[in-house]
Order: structure tokens, then sequence, then C-alpha cells
């Protein structure tokens, strides 16, 4: 069964593969197959690969079908629908899905799109609640996100959801709810939940609760975020597979306990059996309260296959329940594939499984659980290398204590109280208070963790060879004691641990402007130095371009130190990543026209003749001048960076009067290979006469798809054009990279390269 089920995911994984969908018509070939497997079994690999194959197809099909109309993008659009989620509420806006009925442009033309969009309301003081039924006045796009090496695929994880468009609701007298849908009962319950808690609890308290009890993360502060993702612990904040698992596993024995004390309902129901549908029923309660979350799923079936395993009056191997479990996730969910925790999960239960009953079964239960943690910790490590490009030194001590903190204490008592809430409130206040003060005990343990030197040691991205390599490392260290030469599975880690990177010649460098959005950040690498140009936006607490981006960018290429940082002026797509970049990484230095910020110790003022000389590579500042009288984007630093494989002008967001102020100064000196296009591409900027003076080959031009602007403006395009320019647009190819190994410079567009059917 086991090469059977590993041939279906090859299969799943295989479609995942496609720039474009392939057509229906190959699913006739599937009866042929089974024909052909009845007369040669040998085949039977071939057809669990393309079934497996075929029901992606098919499903990826149903997901993609009802595409936005392109027309209705970025215009204002009537919508009725019902709010079907549990709203993620912050400080100045909500967000929520709605299941669209239907759409009607300003002249009250009905469009078709029966579909799911993610909505955002701003400064509004309505909170609508799931069932509702809303008229809404919005702005509509179809799923869109940055694309860069090393990010977060944003597009998958909406198509995940089955999230169609995004957009955010406009002020409009008629925007208004007009009924009720009964169907999200749910939804409902889940809704009344979170607003007692949020009546009776206080952050940090309430976030903490809110996730363990409903899934929902959206309360967490960033400083909670840093402290988990440090220490390895973010999994345990959330209803996980290990929560539905420790609490079914709690009701099992304590409903088998006290069930096998009564002899005559023995006889009616046997213990095991009682105990197995009552652990099943507790989790199936535990999933209901995330909403069905698709983790929550993935335990749920994980769960609901064990129990039953547990009651067959037959051996079961436990290969057998894992790879039966993970064909039903699959088919439940075959873009399960794409996302960290399905692999997390289903390695961990896999591990655990192996350990205890190979490895561990004579250990005291105590020394087994720290010998556990810490295997677990090792087995995973390949896992999380190869999703997050880093390690968390302290994760075996965090989880060792956090665990059965949070499982067996936190848990357990948050649902006891939350049941109190609506019964007994001053109990269940007394629990709250019991509830923070185990929960202060473990964030100082978590805290003081996550301070330490080191606390998390970067590594880069490997490839899915090296991933497959460690993996098959760690099952030769596994085997049981006294096999020979066991130790020789730690020479598997080497190609994940030490990834090959190209390094570059003296002379030879990289210039690569990063998809931030509407923003501007480039990152470029001589053979031993590294200069990040701007950092993109902060667009809250919660999210900016620094961490989201290019921290992730900087880790896959093995960055653990940035030479030197510019930022070219002030304004927030500019500047607003900084503070994550330098709370990440080593700066040695940093450049701005904005020292009035402060972002670090180190920051001096860029101005016109600061030179420096990396590696065969110059650069050289030159603007502002000294004696400028310029403010905003006029102000913006203007880097040249050359050798004798090519050159690279990045201007920032600099308009006509600083342009007519660098050909008047510089003339032909300012021509390069490739130029940095002024402020996005905007009328501002990029006169005929700058153009023509610099006279790239090709220009970048940093725009964030369907941005309020307009940028870039379409003349602005041809008249690079006019001059056999050849332009790039971030948001078309993504993250765009351009390698000077000679006098060509060698262009890749990541969208482009890495594009697969659900990308825009």
């Amino acid at each position: 069964m086991l090469a059977g089920t590993l041939a279906f995911i090859a299969g799943i994984y295989y479609l995942m593969q496609f720039t474009t969908l392939p057509p229906l018509w190959l699913l006739l070939i599937l009866p042929f197959l089974f024909y052909l497997v009845h007369f040669h079994p040998k085949f039977r690999l071939l057809l669990f690969l393309f079934t497996g194959f075929c029901w992606a197809l098919v499903f990826s099909h149903m997901k993609i079908i009802n595409q936005l109309d392109e027309n209705i993008e970025n215009n204002d659009v009537f919508i009725k629908g019902v709010i079907i989620s549990l709203p993620e509420v912050h400080h100045d806006h909500v967000r929520f899905l709605i299941d669209i009925d239907e759409i009607r442009n300003l002249n009250g033309e009905k469009i078709y799109f029966p579909e799911i969009a993610r909505l955002s309301w701003y400064k509004n003081k309505v909170i609508p609640e799931p069932g509702e039924q809303w008229q809404l006045k919005v702005k509509l796009k179809r799923p869109y996100g940055f694309m860069n090496p090393g990010g977060f695929d944003y597009e998958a994880w909406l198509l995940r959801r089955g999230i169609k468009a995004t957009g955010y609701i406009k002020f409009d007298k008629q925007n208004k709810k007009t009924g009720e849908d009964s169907r999200y009962y749910i939804q409902k319950l889940r809704f009344k939940i979170a607003n007692k808690l949020r009546e009776n609890l206080d952050k940090p308290l309430l976030g903490l609760v809110l996730a363990l009890t409903l899934g929902d993360r959206s309360q967490l502060e960033v400083e909670q975020w840093e402290i988990l993702t440090k220490t390895g612990t973010s999994h345990l904040i959330a209803i996980s597979g290990l929560h539905l698992g420790l609490i079914a596993g709690f009701i099992y024995f304590i409903a088998r306990f006290i069930w096998s004390r009564f002899y005559s309902l023995t006889q009616r129901i046997p213990a095991p059996l009682f105990a197995s549908i009552m652990a099943f029923f507790g989790a199936f309660f535990y999933a209901l309260l995330s909403g069905f979350a698709l983790p929550a799923q993935r335990a749920l079936i994980m769960i609901a296959v064990f129990l039953l395993a547990t009651l067959w009056v037959r051996q079961v191997l436990f290969t057998n329940v894992i790879c039966f479990t993970l064909i039903l996730v699959l088919i439940l969910d075959p873009f399960a594939i794409m996302a960290a925790d399905f692999y997390l999960s289903f390695m961990a239960v896999l591990f655990i499984l192996y350990l205890t009953r190979f490895r561990l079964n004579k250990h005291h239960e105590i020394t087994r659980w720290v010998h556990l943690q810490c295997l677990l910790s090792f087995a995973l490590c390949p896992i999380l290398i190869f999703w997050f490009k880093q390690i968390p030194v302290y994760s075996v001590l965090a989880n060792l204590i956090t665990i059965p903190v949070v499982g067996f204490l936190v848990v357990p008592l948050s649902l006891v109280a939350l049941l109190l809430l609506f019964l007994f409130p001053v109990v269940a206040q007394y629990l709250y208070a019991l509830i923070d003060k185990i929960n202060e005990f473990n964030w100082a343990w978590l805290k003081f963790l996550s301070q330490q030197d080191n606390a998390v040691i970067p590594v880069a991205a490997p490839n899915s060879l090296s991933l497959l390599l460690a993996i098959a490392g760690l099952l030769i260290l596994m085997m049981p004691k006294g096999l020979p030469a066991r130790y020789s599975g730690l020479l598997f880690f080497l190609p994940l641990l030490f990834p090959f990177n190209e390094k570059l010649k003296p002379g030879e460098f990289d210039f690569n402007l990063l998809d931030v959005g509407q923003g501007l950040s480039a990152v470029i690498q001589t053979k031993n130095h590294t200069l990040v140009y701007d950092t993109g936006a902060k667009f809250s607490k919660r999210f900016n371009t620094g961490d989201a981006v290019i921290k992730p960018y900087l880790r896959i290429k093995g960055v653990k130190e940035i030479s030197s940082m510019i930022i070219s002026h002030g304004d927030n797509d500019h500047i607003g990543g900084a503070n994550a970049i330098i709370n990440n990484f080593k700066v040695n230095k940093i450049l701005t026209s904005v020292p009035e910020h402060s972002l670090d110790q180190k920051s001096e003022i860029c101005h016109a003749g600061q030179k420096w000389h990396w590696d065969g590579v110059d650069f050289t500042v030159l603007y502002p001048v000294t004696e400028t009288t310029y403010l905003g984007n006029n102000a913006s630093c203007v880097l040249k960076v050359s050798s004798k494989n090519g050159s690279v002008l990045l201007t920032g967001d600099i308009e006509k009067e600083a342009e007519a102020s660098l050909i008047k100064q510089y003339g032909d000196m300012l021509h390069a290979d490739i130029l940095l296009v002024p402020h996005h591409g905007s009328r501002t900027s990029s006169t005929k006469a700058f153009v023509s003076m610099v006279s790239p080959d090709y220009a970048f031009i940093p725009a964030g798809y369907r941005n309020r602007f307009g940028f870039p403006k379409k003349d602005i395009i041809n008249r690079y054009e006019d001059q056999d320019v050849v332009t790039y647009i971030s948001y078309e190819s993504g993250e765009l990279s351009a390698k000077f190994r000679d006098k060509h410079p060698q262009i890749d567009e990541f969208r482009t390269k890495n594009r697969r059917f659900w990308h825009h």
C-alpha cells in the first residue's frame, strides 16, 4: 500500500507543476489503465499515479472556473451576498469572506459571479455577522500576490480556500444588511462565542484563547508571533492536529476507564468502542469550533482512521493507517500537498509512531517524553529548513515545556472555561485567571529562549532533491540500534545544510528588483557583498514587505550580513520594511536622505560623490547634491552600479526637476544598461531628455497590480518603447533578476519561470 500511496501523491504533485491545466479528456485514459492492470498487475503503480493526477485535474478545474471578469477590476460595483466566515477584527478594519449572489455595475447591469470574495471594511463601526445578507459597494480584483524566490504563495493560499476575488468596501449610503441566512449556524455560534470572549477577556490572553478555542489567530500580537517563530512553537497556537489528538486521546482514556467500571454497560457496548465514539465526537466538536479549517479537517480524518484501526479485530500496520489517511486527506483537498503543515503533521505522526514503537518502548515515561521531543525536533529539521529557511535552535527546550502546558492544561481549561462562561460566568472568570497565570509562566519561558543569541539559525533554501536525501538520511539514522554504519545517514544532510549557491567572480554582480507591490525594493549582490536599496511598504503592524518579501529572499540566497542599505527617501512604500531588515540582519552601513527617521545609529546622509568599490564593481551616489533644497521624492538617493560587465541606474522616486539636475551635472555619464524607472512610471518623471540621456537597453518598473495611482502610465511606457527600450513591470514579471556575467545582462522573470496554473 505504501508504494501505491506514494504513486498517488506523485500524480497529484506532478499535476501541480503545470503552468496551464491539461484538458479533461485525459480522464478517458483512466478506464484503459484499469483494463490494462486487470491483465497486467505490474502496471498497478502507473494506475495509482494516473488516478492521483486525474483526481487533482478534476478538482483543479472545479476550483478555477468562474474567474472574475477583468473589466470589473478596480471599478465600483454593487454586490449582494452572505457573510460566511468569522470576521477578523483589527484596530482599523474588519476582514471577512462573503459568498456573492450577484454583482451589478453602477448602471444596474447584472454580472454573473456566484463565488467567494475576501473583503476588508475600513473605519467602520459595524461588524457583520456570519449568516447576514448584505448589499455593499466594493472594488474587487482577481487573486494576486507577490512572486519572489522564497516568498509566500498568496494566490495558492486563496485558491485552496476557494476565494476568487479580493477587495474592499467603499462608503455608500446603500450599504446595508438585507436579511439572514439560516444555513450558517455554526459560524453564528462561533461569532457569539468570540464576542463573549472579547467582552470578558483582555489582551494578550484574549488572543491566546481565541486561537486555541476558535482557531482565530487575528488577535495575537506581533511580539507574540515573533516569540513563537523563534522558539518553533507556532504550531501550538491554533486548533491543530496535535490539539485534536490530545483531546481525543484524553476523552478516549477517560471514557474507557469510566465505561469499563460498569459490567452491564460493557456487555452491550465494549469499552473500546464506546471510548472511540466519545473520542471522535470530542474531536469533532473541537474541529467544529475552528469552523472546520483545513488543518482541523485533516486531523479529524487522521483521528477517525486511527480510532477505526484500534477497533479492527486484526492487527493493522501503522504504515497502512498513515497511507489510508494520506489518501483520504488528498481526496478531500489535493491542494494540501502545497502546504507546509501537511508535511509537518504527517511526518510528525509517522516519526512519533515509529519512535514510540521501535526506539523508545523501553524508556520510562518521563525519559521517553524527553527523548521523543529531542528526536522529533531533529526529524522535522529537514522540512523546517526546506519551507522556512531557518532552524529554531531552542525548539526542543521550548516544546518540552510548552506542549504539555498548552496541550494538557491551557486547552482543556480553556474549553471548560468556555462552557462555564455561558452557564456560570463567575466560575469561568476564576478559570481564566488561572489560565492567565499559566500563560504568563509559559510566555516568560518562551520569551527568555527567544532572546538568546542565535535563537534562530538561517539556512539557505535547498532544492527538493536535497530534502529527499535528508529524509533518506533520517530513515537510516532512525533504524534500530546496532545496525552497522547507521550514522552514515548524517552524510545525506550535507546538501541540505550546505546548498549550492553560484559564486560570483570579481566584476560580476546580480541586480534583483523584488516584487513588493506598489513600492520599491532591490538587492544587488557582488562576490562578497550585498546591498539593499529600499525596503518596500509597511501595510500594518502585522504585515510589511521587509518580513514578507525581503527577509525570505535574502535567506534563500544565503545572505547573513548586509554590507550596505540605502533608503532613497522617506515615503512608506520605500522605507516601510527597513526596521524588519535591521532587526533580522547585521547591517553594516545605512545611507538615507531622511536621517530624521532615525533608523539606526549607523545611518548617514547620502549625497553626490560618495563612492565605494566591491569585488570589481563600482558604486557611486549621483544625487542629491549637498546644497540641494529638494524635499520628498526629489530628495531620493540616486545610485549607479557599474563594472566591466554592465551598469544599473537606481533612481528612487525622483521627478522632472531632479532629472534635469542629473542631466546638467553628469550628461552622458548617466548611461546605463538597466534603468530602474523613476517614481514607478508616473508622468512626473521619465522625461524624454532623461530617457534619451540614460539610453538604457532595459527599463525595470516597480509597480503594484491594479494600484490606485494607475502606475505605470501607458504614455510613459510608450516613451521608453519609442526609444527601443525593453520594459518590464514587476507586477507582471514578479521578481526581476539581471545577471551581469558578460556585456549582455541575462534577465529572468520569476513569475514567468515559476508560473503555475493558479497564478494570475
